[in-house]
């Protein structure tokens, strides 16, 4: 079963899918490859979280880029209290995200971890958000953010790591399509 066909089963079938341990006993229950349970838990979420999502304006919605989308050798954005200022040198995708986002009327941060994006949800007051990261830090971003009542929606990267990633910009940018 492709990774699409799961999610809708699951979500089909009504089965408890709260937590990430709750998607993978249900995807044993359908026979389906339990290697894929982080992105059908991220496909979940996104669909279900989509119709709230779909309800707030554009301009009160705010995207989370990873730091590590950056190229780390040449890199010469800067920090702030509301994450790092790209310099758009060219170096990464980061700028043609930005902007995707900016023409769509999207508030951007590139920040360096978890901690900083609730720092700025805190400050900025969002209603919806579309994050970008590692499945860790995605799953945590959308169980928080979940609880405070704000839809998310969320691009898992291609490669992780930490430094040097890479992410799908077109999936990135049809999610800022919504």
């Amino acid at each position: 079963m492709i990774i699409d066909e799961i999610v809708v089963k699951v979500i089909e079938m009504g089965m408890d899918i709260g937590t990430k341990d709750a998607v993978k006993n249900a995807m044993d229950a359908i026979d389906a490859d339990t290697r894929f349970v982080d992105e059908v838990y991220i496909g979940i979420k996104n669909r279900l979280n989509q119709k709230a999502f779909l309800k707030v304006e554009v301009s009160k919605r705010a995207v989370f880029l990873p730091q590590c989308l950056r190229n780390s050798a040449s890199c010469k954005a800067e920090l702030s209290e509301f994450g790092y200022t790209c310099k758009r040198c060219g170096a990464c995708s980061i700028p043609k995200i930005l902007d995707a986002a900016n023409e769509r009327g999207y508030k951007v941060y590139i920040v360096p971890g978890g901690s900083m994006v609730f720092n700025i949800v805190k400050k900025t007051q969002p209603l919806a958000c579309i994050g970008v990261g590692c499945y860790p830090e995605l799953e945590d971003a959308i169980a928080k953010l979940g609880r405070a009542g704000i839809p998310t929606q969320a691009v898992p990267l291609l490669r992780d790591g930490c430094k040097d990633t890479q992410v799908d910009v077109e999936r990135v940018i049809k999610a800022l399509r919504l």
